[in-house]
Formats: structure tokens, sequence, C-alpha cells
């Protein structure tokens, strides 16, 4: 039982594990690249959510397409005398508001005439807003541009609003700021102008708080410090549209002749069934009506959250005129369906239950249920999310908590596998300390051999350890994992043992084991081979035996390699172990790590290959550059000793895969696949096969560098 002191320490690490997990997410959960990441969450939110129902908006678009440039007497851009026809035809159709976005900042090009046009109508009606915009550039010299319109356009009874969009990190367009300022003096946004004579207040009654705008004694909640998020109704072309040449087809404006209708003031006729026109159909009286380009040669379309459609047969991408995204931002204000941040409390406690959550799933569950309900936690934390928006409005962060869920998952299983190798240390401490007969007898027929140092020797070295023991460790009790740890390290030892081996240690389940010392002798490298084949031999038996008793099967994976060490004793004066040290054993050890990467059980060098080519069947695996090391080094499969009779159809697929591999080291894609398909097609779950047949396709379509060796680098042990 641990004691009162080790409870205490226990209860401060996991605090620090969960306050580590908090930092670490937050701190990552600003970076350019999570934040771009948080952005496409909201956008999953929009795409689930789905398009709103706005068949009752008041909202159109009257829109300046290639229709429009091409049934008018002049191309784009237009004289100013056809946008004060439109604002007048509006006008006599009922519409309540009329946004024009377009910005009318430099005299027309079709003279003075046409601007007085324009101005004439803008001080006759009080209902139009046109735009302008402040241009910023960061940087060190960062500057400000003021654009407003025309000054004869500003009349006593005109209005203008500021039409600046400012994307987000990945170019997508979500928010929108409804005020801006430039020296001490405070600018609404086209959307918030409109919205202001729409309720018919005051223009310009806009204020900015420091959680919220105002406009007039209406309280606008702010999404971030500047803006607020467009709760978007739907994809491009949601709001009901028209194009500008209608509003224009009046009698007293000649479009040219396949176009000129004179339809938006015919008054229609019921006997006949012919609709009125716009102008008396009533579609138009009391709407707000926005004017702007949907043009692509404008360059005014923006990715938005609904960028993707889904049609009946296909998904395809559609930016949405900027124009819309004014609309999307008044459709927001009129609904009052603001989206919003939860608050600081609702925060901080989703962030406590699912530390607490982990916490227990860590600490009283396996590994592999722990991690899967982990990763159950983390999809119902997203469910919760997509929940609160569709159905309170609440913009809950995604990326900071499921960072948070998956650091102090992660910080809490190394924790509890760190204590529980302890703990099988101490339950295993005896094999610790094994030291072979060879070794005592070694020792008493050379005493000097007690003193510290060693010498050189080219011997050949074993590391043994069996996947994924860490998950088969936790699904039994102490006694049970020390009972099959036990019967499985004997009967591997024995095998050893009886091909002239020594033990150097046990750590845990792994094995490190030496050929050709300290006696010496010329075969070790075929020892050590026989000795791998045996072992797998008779944990293939130990499974069909643990099977029956209902205990864990397990797979043990070996790495040999064969080269000049440091043997002898290494320690202090007191307390020393006869071992070997060296480059060669390290790679011993990475070798046996790297079989997880070709799913293979049996890992030899190309150093010990050179020894015992001619005595084994074997095949080239890869060239590869394990971690720490600059060198690469090639690797191959250890199979069978060709004493041993094969299947002829095994012996047909390693040469066919002998020939593969040159294809490949050689650059001629299409014969290795070739080559890999035939290995294939003869055993299907061959895995070296399936690993080169799809780097083949992949360097066939993406020819690599010409300086490409073809070596594999291992970043992990």
């Amino acid at each position: 039982m641990p004691t009162a002191k080790k409870k205490k320490s226990q209860i401060w690490i996991n605090l620090a594990i969960s306050l580590g997990a908090v930092i670490m997410a937050f701190l990552l959960g600003y970076t350019a690249t999570l934040q771009t990441v948080e952005s496409k969450f909201i956008d999953m939110r929009f795409g689930l959510r789905g398009p709103l129902d706005i068949k009752n908006s008041p909202i159109v678009i009257v829109k300046i397409d290639d229709q429009s440039d091409e049934s008018t007497p002049e191309r784009w851009p237009w004289p100013r005398s056809y946008f004060a026809h439109v604002i007048r035809n509006l006008n006599e159709a009922g519409a309540a508001v009329i946004g024009v976005d377009v910005i009318f900042d430099q005299p027309d090009k079709y003279g003075e005439k046409s601007d007085d046009e324009l101005a004439k109508v803008l001080n006759t009606y009080d209902n139009v807003v046109l735009t302008g915009k402040i241009l910023r550039t960061t940087g060190r010299a960062g500057s400000s541009t003021f654009i407003p319109p025309l000054e004869k356009f500003i009349t006593p009874k005109s209005h203008w609003g500021l039409v600046s969009l400012e994307s987000d990190n990945d170019g997508f367009y979500r928010r929108y700021i409804l005020a801006d300022s430039l020296d001490d003096s405070l600018f609404a946004s086209f959307a918030a102008e409109i919205y202001q004579i729409y309720k018919k207040r005051p223009p310009k009654d806009i204020h900015i708080k420091e959680d919220s705008f105002t406009l007039s004694d209406e309280i606008i909640p702010k999404y971030d410090a500047s803006s607020i998020l467009v709760n978007f109704a739907g994809p491009a072309y949601s709001f009901p549209y028209y194009s500008f040449d209608n509003i224009l087809d009046t009698e007293d404006f000649d479009l040219l002749d396949d176009y000129d209708l004179d339809s938006f003031d015919d008054p229609g006729d019921v006997e006949l069934g012919i609709p009125p026109g716009l102008k008396y159909s009533g579609i138009l009286k009391g709407k707000i009506v926005l004017i702007g380009a949907t043009m692509q040669e404008l360059h005014d379309n923006f990715p938005t959250p609904f960028l993707e459609t889904n049609t009946d047969s296909s998904t395809i991408k559609q930016e949405m005129p900027g124009v819309e995204i004014h609309a999307n931002a008044l459709y927001t204000l009129l609904k009052k369906d603001y989206l919003l941040q939860p608050p600081l409390w609702m925060s901080l406690l989703i962030i406590l239950i699912a530390l607490l959550a982990v916490y227990y799933l860590t600490h009283k569950l396996p590994t592999i249920w722990s991690a899967f309900l982990t990763g159950v936690l983390l999809i119902l934390f997203a469910a919760v999310a997509v929940y609160l928006f569709i159905s309170h409005n609440y913009v809950l962060d995604m990326v900071n908590p499921m960072l948070i869920i998956a650091f102090s998952y992660v910080g809490y299983t190394l924790y509890n596998y760190f204590q529980t190798q302890q703990e099988k240390k101490a339950l295993r401490g005896a094999f610790a300390y094994y030291v072979p007969e060879k070794v005592v007898q070694e020792i008493m027929n050379n005493p000097e051999k007690l003193t510290l140092g060693g010498e050189e020797r080219v011997i050949s070295v074993i590391f043994s350890d069996v996947a994924g023991f860490t998950s088969i460790s936790e699904k039994l009790t102490p006694r049970q994992l020390v009972a099959l740890l036990n019967e499985y390290l004997t009967a591997m030892t024995d095998i050893v043992l009886a091909n002239n081996g020594i033990i150097d240690k046990y750590e845990g389940d792994a094995i490190m084991a030496e050929f050709g010392m300290p006696v010496a002798y010329d075969d070790h490298p075929q020892a050590a081979c026989r000795t791998a084949l045996a072992m797998q031999v008779e944990l293939a038996r130990l499974r069909k035996k643990w099977k029956a008793e209902g205990k864990p099967e397990m797979e043990a994976r070996v790495g040999i390699n064969t080269g000049e060490v440091i043997v002898g004793n290494m320690g202090s004066q007191t307390v020393f172990d006869y071992t070997v040290m060296g480059d060669h054993v390290n790679l011993g050890s990475r070798l046996e790590g790297a079989n997880k990467f070709y799913k293979t059980k049996i890992m030899i060098s190309e150093f010990t290959y050179a020894y015992v080519k001619n005595d084994f069947y074997t095949r080239p695996l890869d060239l590869i550059r394990v971690k720490g090391k600059n060198k690469p080094i090639e690797v191959f499969e250890l199979i069978a000793e060709r004493s041993q009779p094969l299947d002829r159809k095994f012996l047909e697929m390693l040469s066919v895969y002998q020939r593969g591999i040159k294809a490949y080291r050689s650059r001629d894609w299409k014969n290795a696949i070739e080559y890999f398909d035939f290995c294939l097609n003869l055993f299907p779950d061959d895995y070296p096969s399936k690993l080169y047949r799809k780097r083949c396709i992949e360097y066939k379509i993406h020819e690599p560098a010409p300086d490409w060796d073809g070596v594999t680098t291992m970043t992990s042990k």
C-alpha cells in the first residue's frame, strides 16, 4: 500500500500534469496553424447546421453581373447616371433602403454631367447608403488611407458606410467589423448604417465598448476585439438576386436591342397572364436592396464557411460575392441571431470536467480501454460544441480543450507507465543480476578480469523485446504478470544458453544476449541467427499453450548485429557488471525496434549478413539511417536456415522480391511495381512487398530528387 507521503506526492504530480497540459494547449492554441484549425472547426459547425430558412428575409440583392454588362450600351465601369436611374426606379418600386456596394471616390470618366445626375438623385432620397474604405497596411511602415465617397455625393440626405472586409489567417471571411476608427473619428460599417436607416434611427449612431457595439440603444455583442462573427445564412446566392439591367429596363432607358424589353415598369396584363414587372409586383416594396458586383473579373468574391456546396452529384466550391457578405452581416443584425463566445465559467467547467474524466480513465482502466474512451471523450466534446452552436449560438473553442484532453492523457499515461515500470523492475530484480556460468568460470580462470575496463572483440549481439508488452501487462495482476514473464524468459534464456550465448541483462520483458564471449569462437553470427529463429519457433509453441490457458499471446521482435565492441566489467570499484559497450551494441538495439516499421520479426544488419548469407535464407529490407547515426546501413530479414526446406512458392516470391528491390534502387518504378505485384499475388499479406509497391507508386507520380539515395531515416528508437 502506498504511504500517505507517496499519495500526496502523486496528487501533486497529477496536478502538475494537468496544469502543464492546460498551459501547453493554450500556448499552442495561439499559433497561426492551430488558429486556422479552430476556424475550420467553425466552418464544420456551419456545414453541420446547414442553411437557414430566409424566405421571409427583407434583403434582396441587385447584381452587377455579366448579363447586365452585355445588355447595357456602355460596358463596365458604367456611367453614374445608370446608378441614378436604378436608385430612382427602386424608390418608385417602394424599396425601404438602398445600399450601393460600389465606391464612387473618383469623378466619372463619362463626365461631370453623369456625376451630377447621381448627386441629384442622392439629394432627392434619404434612404441611399454609399460606401467608403479605410485601407491599412501592416509592418514597420504601416499606414492608413481613408477613402470616402466623392464629395459631391455626400449630400444632406445621403449616407455612407465602410465596406472593408478582413479575412482570417486562412484567407476565409467569417467576421464583420461593425465600426472602425481613424484619427479619433468613428465610422459605421455599410451594414450598420443600412440597419440604422431601416430601423428609422439616427444614422452613424454607433459606439464601441469593451465587449460590445451599440447601435443607438441596441447592444451588439462582440465576437472578438473588433468584430462580430457573421451568422451566415447559407452558401453564395442564398438571398434573392436580380440583375442590374432588370432594374434599368424601363421605357425611358434603352438597353441593347436583344435585351430592351421595358420589363421593370411593365404593368402586366391579368387577362393575358402577363405578370407585372418589378416596379408593380410588390417584390421590392419595403425591402432592403443591396447593389453589388458578382462578375469574377471584378474580384469581389470571397471564400466563406459555406465555400463548398453539395449538389446531387458532386461538391462544388463557390465563393460569395462581397455584397452578400454584407447581406449576411445585415441579416444577423436584423434577426439578432448573434454568434457568441461562451461565458468564462462554462469554458472553465468544460476543461475541468475533461481533466477529471481523463484522470479517471487513465488511472482506473487498462491502457487500451482508456485510450479508446479518451477518443470517445474527444468525439463527445465535439458533439457538445456542435450542439451548443446549433441550439444556442455558442461558438465554443474546440482546439484548446481537445489539446488539453490529448496532453493530459499522454501525461497521465506516461506517469502511470513509469510507475508501473518501477514496480516491474522490483518484481524482476533477480533477473537483472543474473550471471552466466561461463562468466563465472572465466573470472575463476582469470581473476584479473575483476578489475574495471575491457578489451576490444568482434561479437554478435541480440536484442529481443515483446511487442505491445505494456498493454499486455495492464491486463494482468502483478502475480500473473511475473508468472507469465518468468515462463517466457526461461524459455528464451534456455535457447540462448543452448546456442553458446550469454544473457547480458533483462530489462523488463527485453533480453540482451551476446555470442562470441567471454570465450571467443568463430561462428557466433550463425549462433545468434539460429537462436533468433529458435526463439520464434518456441514462442509460437508457447502462444498455443497460452491461448488454451486463456493467457495473453505474446509476439517478440529480434535485432541482431555483429561488430567490434568493448567487452569487460563496467561500473564502479565496488559495483560492476560484465557487459559490452559500443556503437555496434546500440545498432543491435535499434534494429529490434526497426522491425515495427517493416512488420518483421527478425532483422539483421549488413555486418551480420556478410557472415551468414550462405547459411541462411534472408531478404533485403531497406537502407536505413537509425536514430542518432548519420551513416546508413543495409538491413535484412532473417527467414530460415538453408538446411530447412522451404515452400517452392515462397522461394519464388523471394527471388522476384530481390528483383523488385534492385529495380526500386535503380529508379525503375514500373518494373518494380510489377515485381511486387507478383509477390503480393503469391502472398497478399507480405508487408515489405506492400511497402515497396506503395513507395514505387508514389515515386512514379512524384519523382524523387536526383540525389535520392533510397535511404530511410528512422525517427524513433
